[in-house]
C-alpha cells in the first residue's frame, strides 16, 4: 500500500511540472480589426475569454493587460450584431469611483449573451453584467462604493433582482 502511495505521489509530482507549462498566462487580443459580422463572430471567443479573465484578476494587478483587454471589449461590444448593451442609470452609477467596473459589466453581459444567443430578457442581461462586478467588488473592497455597499445587502437579503428590476428602463 505504501509503495502504490508513493507510486503515485511521485507519477503527480513528475506530471506537475508539464501540466503547469501548458497553461499560459493571460494575453489580451491584439491586431484586431472590426469591419462585418464575421469578424465580430470570429472574436466571441476571445470576448469570453477576456471576461474571464477580467472577473477574476484584481483590479490593481497587469494594470496593461487590464487596459488592452478593457479596450477590446468596448471596441467589440460597441459594434457587435450579437450583443446589444442597454446601460441603466445604476451602472453608471456603480461605475463613477471606478470605471472597471463598467467594463466588468460590459463583459459580463457580453458573455452571458454570446453564451445564451437567444436571451433578450433585460433583467437576465443586467443580472449577468452585475455578477462579475459585485464579485470583484467583494473580493477587492479596497475603495468603498455606496451603491456597491447596497446592492451587495440587497444580494445578502434576497432581494437584489427585485432591485435591478425596478430600475431596468423597456
Amino acid at each position: 500500500m505504501k509503495k502504490a502511495c508513493l507510486t503515485l505521489t511521485l507519477a503527480l509530482l513528475a506530471a506537475a511540472p508539464a501540466a503547469l507549462a501548458q497553461t499560459e498566462p493571460y494575453r489580451a487580443p491584439a491586431g484586431y480589426s472590426f469591419r462585418d459580422a464575421e469578424d465580430y463572430a470570429s472574436y466571441a471567443p476571445q470576448v469570453i475569454e477576456a471576461a474571464n479573465w477580467l472577473e477574476v484578476t484584481p483590479l490593481d494587478q497587469q494594470p496593461d493587460t487590464r487596459r488592452a483587454t478593457n479596450q477590446f471589449v468596448l471596441q467589440w461590444v460597441s459594434g457587435s450584431p450579437a450583443v446589444k448593451v442597454k446601460l441603466q442609470t445604476f451602472v453608471t452609477e456603480l461605475s463613477r469611483q471606478e470605471p472597471n467596473y463598467m467594463m466588468l459589466f460590459l463583459a459580463g453581459w457580453a458573455r452571458y449573451q454570446l453564451q445564451h444567443p437567444a436571451e433578450k430578457d433585460a433583467l437576465t442581461l443586467n443580472m449577468a453584467g452585475l455578477t462579475p462586478v459585485l464579485k470583484m467588488y467583494q473580493a477587492n473592497p479596497a475603495k468603498k462604493n455606496k451603491v456597491l455597499d447596497e446592492l451587495l445587502q440587497e444580494q445578502a437579503n434576497g432581494t437584489l433582482q427585485a432591485w435591478v428590476q425596478k430600475r431596468v428602463l423597456p
